[in-house]
């Protein structure tokens, strides 16, 4: 009997709301729509709240709650996770209200729905350079904000997603054995992003496309290839002693040394052939 009062009791109370919700959309008191819209924000029920705000938005157009009304219903959309609109309506605010009560964190709402919208590495990264350029610019506006650590942080998270991008993209050009463009690819992605963890990988795959480029090179090219290739090693070996990779590269020198020698030693010939027939 007592669950069936509560289920009773729960129906009623849902089925009031949800009048008290309709009676309110309807009704011109702007002071009655602001007090329930508020009700419902702080319940979390962004979807009513949100739509409450935005009935506001045109009544107090031009008043000082204009300020108010943009600011919570920005945050609805952000609560209903509308990261583009959430955004754009923060962004909105800081331009309408820059010296406003709510700027600075809206500068900074609006710059982190932008890293928000950050796509995965392997999709496209419009929307990640969007971010690193928003955040940037919260900083340049307020140096001294209390946001800034975290906005670092969102940056590092961002340029990391780029840096991994490119390394990827650099891995396929190596895999596919297009070694003049693995070596352009690989010295960019470093070029570019110098703190990258896979700083060491980048580098040993950039000696093996010299070495793997050299063997596959036409007889006019090799020598200054293998020159290329003798040079990154040497490069290598200084700036990575302990490399896990040593090794394998020393390896591949040696068979390279081999093959080198061989080649210096057919175009010698060739070249005395020519010479006897002249």
């Amino acid at each position: 009997m007592k669950r069936i009062l509560v289920i009773l009791f729960i129906s009623f109370f849902i089925t009031n709301c949800s009048n008290k919700y309709q009676k309110t959309l309807k009704n011109p008191d702007v002071n009655k729509k602001l007090e329930l819209a508020q009700y419902y924000y702080n319940k979390k029920d962004f979807y009513r709240a949100s739509t409450l705000f935005e009935q506001l938005q045109d009544s107090y157009n031009g008043t000082a709650m204009s300020e108010k009304v943009m600011y919570y219903s920005a945050y609805c959309n952000y609560g209903l996770q509308n990261h583009i609109l959430a955004g754009y309506q923060f962004k909105t605010y800081y331009e309408s209200f820059p010296t406003g009560q709510w700027s600075e964190e809206c500068l900074y709402m609006y710059a982190y729905c932008q890293f928000l919208e950050s796509q995965h590495y392997y999709l496209d990264q419009t929307d990640t350079y969007k971010g690193l350029e928003s955040l940037k610019l919260f900083i340049s506006v307020y140096p001294d904000s209390k946001y800034v650590a975290e906005c670092n942080i969102l940056m590092d998270k961002l340029r990391a997603k780029l840096a991994f991008k490119s390394y990827k993209n650099a891995k396929m050009y190596y895999n596919i054995a297009a070694y003049t463009s693995a070596i352009i690819s690989l010295q960019n992605v470093i070029k570019d992003f110098p703190e990258i963890p896979q700083k060491e990988e980048l580098d040993y795959l950039t000696v093996k496309s010299y070495y793997l480029l050299a063997h596959n090179s036409i007889d006019d090219k090799k020598d200054k290839r293998y020159q290329d290739a003798f040079a990154s090693l040497q490069n290598y070996t200084t700036e990575y002693p302990e490399s896990k990779y040593l090794n394998e590269l020393k390896k591949l020198h040696y068979k390279s040394e081999s093959l080198y020698k061989k080649h210096v030693a057919k175009m010698a010939h060739k070249k005395d052939k020519e010479e006897q027939k002249s």
